[in-house]
Protein backbone atom coordinates (compact mmCIF):
# COMPACT_ATOMS: atom_id res chain seq x y z
CA UNK A 1 0.00 0.00 0.00
CA UNK A 2 1.28 3.44 -0.96
CA UNK A 3 0.35 6.59 0.69
CA UNK A 4 0.74 9.69 -0.97
CA UNK A 5 2.54 13.41 -0.24
CA UNK A 6 0.38 16.47 0.80
CA UNK A 7 -1.27 17.88 -2.42
CA UNK A 8 -0.87 14.75 -4.44
CA UNK A 9 -2.31 12.04 -5.84
CA UNK A 10 -1.76 8.57 -7.08
CA UNK A 11 0.47 9.95 -10.05
CA UNK A 12 3.07 9.86 -7.50
CA UNK A 13 3.22 6.16 -7.88
CA UNK A 14 2.40 5.90 -11.78
CA UNK A 15 4.81 3.29 -13.27
CA UNK A 16 5.92 1.38 -9.88
CA UNK A 17 4.15 -1.80 -10.66
CA UNK A 18 6.53 -2.11 -13.60
CA UNK A 19 9.29 -1.56 -12.20
CA UNK A 20 8.72 -3.26 -9.02
CA UNK A 21 8.08 -6.61 -10.44
CA UNK A 22 4.60 -8.71 -10.56
CA UNK A 23 5.51 -11.01 -7.18
CA UNK A 24 5.35 -7.01 -5.70
CA UNK A 25 1.62 -5.80 -6.04
CA UNK A 26 1.75 -2.00 -6.18
CA UNK A 27 -1.61 -0.61 -4.33
CA UNK A 28 -1.50 3.19 -4.68
CA UNK A 29 -4.41 4.36 -2.04
CA UNK A 30 -6.10 7.75 -2.88
CA UNK A 31 -7.29 10.01 -0.01
CA UNK A 32 -10.82 12.13 -0.95
CA UNK A 33 -11.07 15.07 -3.15
CA UNK A 34 -8.46 14.41 -5.49
CA UNK A 35 -8.36 12.75 -9.29
CA UNK A 36 -10.96 10.14 -9.33
CA UNK A 37 -12.66 11.22 -5.47
CA UNK A 38 -12.42 14.33 -6.81
CA UNK A 39 -16.00 15.42 -5.78
CA UNK A 40 -15.82 13.71 -2.27
CA UNK A 41 -15.02 16.14 0.54
CA UNK A 42 -11.63 16.37 1.83
CA UNK A 43 -10.99 14.61 5.42
CA UNK A 44 -9.45 17.52 7.79
CA UNK A 45 -9.53 15.48 10.64
CA UNK A 46 -6.37 12.92 11.08
CA UNK A 47 -8.49 10.78 13.39
CA UNK A 48 -11.63 10.36 10.81
CA UNK A 49 -9.78 9.97 8.32
CA UNK A 50 -7.43 6.82 9.47
CA UNK A 51 -10.60 5.48 10.73
CA UNK A 52 -11.98 5.61 7.39
CA UNK A 53 -8.65 4.41 5.65
CA UNK A 54 -9.15 1.51 8.44
CA UNK A 55 -12.78 0.13 7.50
CA UNK A 56 -12.10 0.72 3.04
CA UNK A 57 -8.32 -1.07 3.14
CA UNK A 58 -9.15 -3.96 6.21
CA UNK A 59 -10.31 -6.02 3.51
CA UNK A 60 -7.31 -5.94 1.33
CA UNK A 61 -4.99 -6.50 4.23
CA UNK A 62 -5.21 -10.31 5.24
CA UNK A 63 -2.21 -11.38 3.36
CA UNK A 64 1.40 -10.19 3.86
CA UNK A 65 1.76 -6.68 2.90
CA UNK A 66 3.69 -3.18 3.52
CA UNK A 67 2.95 0.40 3.81
CA UNK A 68 5.07 2.84 2.12
CA UNK A 69 4.45 6.59 2.78
CA UNK A 70 6.04 9.55 0.98
CA UNK A 71 5.91 12.68 3.35
CA UNK A 72 2.41 13.26 4.42
CA UNK A 73 1.69 9.37 3.61
CA UNK A 74 4.47 8.24 5.76
CA UNK A 75 2.03 10.08 8.97
CA UNK A 76 -0.69 8.64 7.79
CA UNK A 77 0.70 4.84 7.31
CA UNK A 78 2.07 4.82 10.45
CA UNK A 79 -1.18 5.96 12.33
CA UNK A 80 -3.05 3.27 10.64
CA UNK A 81 -0.30 0.70 11.70
CA UNK A 82 -0.78 1.92 15.44
CA UNK A 83 -4.66 1.77 14.94
CA UNK A 84 -4.19 -1.92 13.79
CA UNK A 85 -2.10 -2.84 16.14
CA UNK A 86 -4.73 -1.33 18.96
CA UNK A 87 -7.24 -3.62 17.15
CA UNK A 88 -5.58 -6.23 17.00
CA UNK A 89 -5.17 -6.58 13.73
CA UNK A 90 -2.79 -8.04 10.86
CA UNK A 91 0.42 -5.57 10.89
CA UNK A 92 2.89 -5.04 7.55
CA UNK A 93 5.28 -7.04 7.36
CA UNK A 94 7.30 -3.16 7.30
CA UNK A 95 6.52 0.11 7.24
CA UNK A 96 8.47 2.41 4.97
CA UNK A 97 8.81 6.03 5.26
CA UNK A 98 9.94 8.26 3.04
CA UNK A 99 11.18 12.19 3.29
CA UNK A 100 9.02 12.37 6.48
CA UNK A 101 10.27 13.54 9.98
CA UNK A 102 8.66 11.56 12.28
CA UNK A 103 5.15 11.95 14.45
CA UNK A 104 5.22 15.38 16.52
CA UNK A 105 8.27 16.93 14.95
CA UNK A 106 8.11 20.89 14.83
CA UNK A 107 8.73 19.89 10.72
CA UNK A 108 5.47 19.96 10.52
CA UNK A 109 4.57 23.38 10.65
CA UNK A 110 0.93 24.24 10.34
CA UNK A 111 -0.56 26.21 7.58
CA UNK A 112 -3.90 27.66 9.04
CA UNK A 113 -2.30 30.81 9.37
CA UNK A 114 -0.07 31.69 6.32
CA UNK A 115 -1.30 33.39 3.56
CA UNK A 116 -1.39 31.93 -0.46
CA UNK A 117 1.53 33.49 -1.06
CA UNK A 118 3.46 33.23 2.35
CA UNK A 119 2.61 29.71 2.55
CA UNK A 120 4.00 29.06 -0.99
CA UNK A 121 6.87 31.26 -0.04
CA UNK A 122 8.18 29.11 2.84
CA UNK A 123 7.26 25.56 1.40
CA UNK A 124 9.23 26.94 -1.85
CA UNK A 125 11.86 28.03 0.60
CA UNK A 126 12.38 24.43 1.59
CA UNK A 127 11.39 22.15 -1.85
CA UNK A 128 7.90 21.41 -0.38
CA UNK A 129 6.04 21.84 -3.75
CA UNK A 130 7.25 19.85 -6.74
CA UNK A 131 8.76 21.87 -9.71
CA UNK A 132 6.12 21.26 -12.17
CA UNK A 133 3.30 23.26 -9.54
CA UNK A 134 5.94 26.21 -8.79
CA UNK A 135 6.65 26.24 -13.17
CA UNK A 136 2.66 26.37 -13.82
CA UNK A 137 0.90 29.02 -11.31
CA UNK A 138 -2.79 28.00 -12.20
CA UNK A 139 -2.05 24.60 -11.48
CA UNK A 140 -0.54 25.92 -8.03
CA UNK A 141 -4.25 28.02 -7.20
CA UNK A 142 -5.94 25.03 -7.65
CA UNK A 143 -3.99 23.27 -5.65
CA UNK A 144 -3.29 24.85 -2.81
CA UNK A 145 -6.37 24.23 -0.86
CA UNK A 146 -5.81 20.59 -1.02
CA UNK A 147 -2.43 21.28 0.00
CA UNK A 148 -3.67 23.09 2.82
CA UNK A 149 -5.72 20.66 3.69
CA UNK A 150 -3.51 18.01 3.60
CA UNK A 151 -0.95 20.00 5.97
CA UNK A 152 -3.44 20.09 8.53
CA UNK A 153 -3.98 16.01 8.47
CA UNK A 154 -0.06 16.38 9.79
CA UNK A 155 -1.35 18.04 12.94
CA UNK A 156 -0.79 15.47 16.00
CA UNK A 157 -4.16 14.03 17.53
CA UNK A 158 -5.31 16.15 21.00
CA UNK A 159 -3.61 14.60 23.64
CA UNK A 160 -1.54 12.32 21.05
CA UNK A 161 1.05 9.89 22.50
CA UNK A 162 3.44 7.68 20.59
CA UNK A 163 4.02 4.01 21.51
CA UNK A 164 7.15 2.37 19.70
CA UNK A 165 5.77 -0.38 16.64
CA UNK A 166 6.56 -4.42 16.93
CA UNK A 167 7.07 -3.56 13.13
CA UNK A 168 10.35 -2.44 11.16
CA UNK A 169 10.93 0.96 10.19
CA UNK A 170 12.74 1.08 7.16
CA UNK A 171 13.35 4.81 6.36
CA UNK A 172 14.09 6.94 3.14
CA UNK A 173 14.84 10.54 2.11
CA UNK A 174 16.94 12.80 -0.39
CA UNK A 175 20.27 13.78 0.57
CA UNK A 176 19.30 17.51 -0.75
CA UNK A 177 15.87 17.58 1.08
CA UNK A 178 16.17 20.98 2.70
CA UNK A 179 12.69 20.37 5.01
CA UNK A 180 13.62 16.86 5.95
CA UNK A 181 17.68 15.87 6.74
CA UNK A 182 19.05 12.96 7.46
CA UNK A 183 19.04 13.82 11.70
CA UNK A 184 15.37 13.99 11.52
CA UNK A 185 14.55 10.59 9.60
CA UNK A 186 16.62 8.88 12.12
CA UNK A 187 14.08 9.78 14.79
CA UNK A 188 11.44 7.07 12.94
CA UNK A 189 14.10 4.05 14.43
CA UNK A 190 12.76 5.52 17.93
CA UNK A 191 9.15 4.53 17.48
CA UNK A 192 9.98 0.86 16.35
CA UNK A 193 10.65 -2.46 18.45
CA UNK A 194 12.06 -4.28 15.41
CA UNK A 195 14.70 -2.37 14.04
CA UNK A 196 14.86 -0.52 10.58
CA UNK A 197 17.50 0.79 7.73
CA UNK A 198 18.16 4.18 6.56
CA UNK A 199 19.03 4.75 3.25
CA UNK A 200 19.67 8.38 1.76
CA UNK A 201 18.96 8.62 -2.60
CA UNK A 202 20.39 11.48 -4.35
CA UNK A 203 17.77 14.39 -4.70
CA UNK A 204 15.36 16.55 -3.01
CA UNK A 205 11.87 15.92 -1.22
CA UNK A 206 11.04 14.75 -4.10
CA UNK A 207 13.64 12.42 -5.01
CA UNK A 208 11.23 9.49 -5.76
CA UNK A 209 10.95 11.25 -9.32
CA UNK A 210 14.25 12.29 -10.03
CA UNK A 211 16.30 9.48 -9.83
CA UNK A 212 13.89 6.19 -8.57
CA UNK A 213 16.12 3.57 -10.41
CA UNK A 214 18.19 3.19 -7.16
CA UNK A 215 14.58 3.75 -4.74
CA UNK A 216 12.76 0.91 -6.51
CA UNK A 217 16.22 -1.16 -5.51
CA UNK A 218 16.10 -0.74 -2.40
CA UNK A 219 12.12 -1.41 -2.13
CA UNK A 220 12.86 -4.41 -3.85
CA UNK A 221 15.49 -6.07 -1.48
CA UNK A 222 13.75 -4.78 1.17
CA UNK A 223 10.16 -6.43 0.55
CA UNK A 224 11.91 -9.66 -1.96
CA UNK A 225 10.01 -12.67 0.29
CA UNK A 226 8.25 -10.73 2.73
CA UNK A 227 5.29 -8.71 0.19
CA UNK A 228 3.99 -11.08 -2.70
CA UNK A 229 1.31 -10.17 -5.33
CA UNK A 230 -0.61 -13.60 -3.99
Amino acid sequence: MCFHHAGGGTALFRGWQEHLGQDIAVWPVLLPGRERRIREPRRTDPTVLVQELAGELGPLLDRPYAFFGHSMGALIAHRLVALRQDRGERLPAALITSACAPPLSPVHFSASRLSDDELVAQLGRVGGIPEQLLEHPEWLRLALPVIRDDLGLCRPYPGETIQPLPVPIHVCGGAEDRLVGESELRGWHALTEAGGTLAMFAGDHFYVNQRPVALFQHLRALLSGAVTAG
